[in-house]
């Protein structure tokens, strides 16, 4: 990314207890040409903000001596507030934006997601192209992805409905980030959802929201997040998996603004902007029974396909570039580049896992080369050893396939119970497919319970 040599004199205030945290974020900020003052804790972020005028505060929610929310009471109101957390959840989500924080970012995040959100709050002459340019995994070469993103720019001022479909790690939700972003409700509650990776019983409390002693367990009211996000824009991730029974329900929504909390009778007015996404094909879901065709026309205003990332292959070598600029920021190792065979050898590759997996592998490649440039070596076996099968027969063809897919898909999901200290329900959340998907694949593959 190309660094910007704007210098803002209020700057950039950054609270988190995490010194590597502050580091961090300080030395992507600077980067851009950002001022940026850290303090360690929320007290010692008190003592600037009683001291210093600032543009925009980031600020960790959870700190030992005084919380985000409490910090957030002391912060003028003119004040921007980004939160950050390592503990992710609708409520929490919830609370944050009825306590004014003007946007949410969840633990660990991307340089990009970083600027991203900076862009969208900070004043200053960053303009909407910065913005744009924040959004760095969409950055791309290929003139097909190009001309999709040069529509959606047209497209995200409005308030259509806007279906975005590809495989799984392609950068859909990415996509939609930046629709919100260039979006005239760029100032409301953006809140994604996954509805594959929640349970059916407690999908449609999360949507709509419960009375007290609507059900069993709901022990207080609770609001939704077509309530919470009233103003905003919702993104329904993976809609394809959404049950038949809430379908009818979101209809009603779009169509006439009002909805019901669930043992309520009282009518909440909702006034959002729907995006959705699914790796799934709905025309088919729609042939069979399990996705109402109404509804897909409701929000299919516009339908965009973005493409895997094996039938562009000019955006390999720059995205790996781009990942491997970041990781060797967030590691605080030296950049020396990705050497010309190592770039031959993901050209090779067909990346099932699309951009997803790409990343994973150069934050993998960072790690090994340990400031040095990233070879072929540094690269996972199945990545170099990858070759195209021209003279196979049809059932080797296939078995290779699956031997490379079943591979992937096991360094995947062991990385994300490691990552999620063995929880699965966190580990499906973290690769984006439901509960039962992850299990299968886990008694598929003969991953162990070890991780339970």
């Amino acid at each position: 990314m190309e660094r910007n040599s704007l210098t803002h004199e209020a700057g950039i205030l950054v609270v988190d207890d995490e010194i590597e945290m502050c580091r961090t974020l300080r030395e992507i900020l600077e980067g851009e040409g950002y001022r940026v003052v850290t303090a360690g804790s929320g007290k010692e972020g008190l003592g600037f903000l009683s001291r210093f005028r600032f543009e925009l505060v980031i600020c960790d929610i959870v700190m030992p001596d005084l919380g985000g929310f409490d910090l957030l009471s002391r912060v003028p109101p003119d004040v921007p507030v980004v939160m950050i957390t390592a503990y992710a959840s609708i409520e929490t989500a919830r609370k944050a934006f009825k306590r004014g924080v003007r946007d949410y970012l969840v633990k660990p995040f991307t340089s990009s997601e970083l600027l991203l959100v900076v862009g969208q709050n900070i004043s200053g002459e960053r303009t909407d192209a910065d913005k744009t340019s924040a959004a760095g995994e969409l950055a791309v070469q290929n003139r097909q992805l190009r001309k999709i993103l040069r529509e959606m720019e047209r497209f995200a001022p409005t308030d259509v409905p806007i279906l975005i479909e590809g495989e799984s790690g392609v950068g859909k939700e990415l996509l939609a980030n930046r629709i919100h972003a260039l979006s005239e409700r760029r100032d409301a509650p953006f809140i994604k959802i996954n509805c594959a990776a929640i349970p059916d019983s407690l999908l449609e409390s999360e949507l709509f929201g419960h009375e007290k002693g609507a059900f069993t367990g709901a022990f207080e009211s609770k609001n939704g997040i077509f309530e919470t996000a009233n103003g905003g824009t919702i993104l329904l991730d993976e809609i394809g998996d959404m049950p038949h029974f809430l379908q009818a329900k979101i209809l009603r929504v779009l169509q006439e603004f009002r909805f019901a909390k669930v043992g309520g009778r009282k009518e909440i007015h909702s006034d959002v902007r729907l995006l959705a996404s699914t790796n799934r094909k709905l025309d088919e879901l729609i042939r069979e029974g399990k996705f109402r065709e109404d509804l897909y026309h409701r929000i299919n205003g516009v339908r965009v396909m973005i493409p895997p990332l094996r039938e562009r292959t000019d955006d390999i070598g720059m995205l790996a570039d781009l990942f491997v600029r970041e990781y060797c920021v967030k590691y605080r190792t030296s950049f020396q580049g990705v050497l010309p065979e190592t770039v031959d050898c993901l050209l090779t590759y067909k990346w099932p896992g699309n951009v997803r997996e790409l990343k994973h592998v150069m934050e993998r490649a960072v790690i090994l080369a340990n400031g040095r440039a990233i070879a072929p070596r540094h690269l996972p076996d199945n990545v170099t050893d990858f070759i195209e099968p021209h003279a196979e027969s049809a059932d080797e063809i296939i078995g290779t396939i699956e031997r490379f897919k079943n591979g992937h898909i096991r360094a995947l999901v062991l990385e994300a119970l490691r990552a999620c200290n063995g929880n699965r329900s966190e580990a499906a959340i973290r690769l984006n497919v439901s509960r039962k998907t992850l299990y299968n694949w886990m008694k598929r593959l003969d991953i162990k319970s070890e991780f339970a």
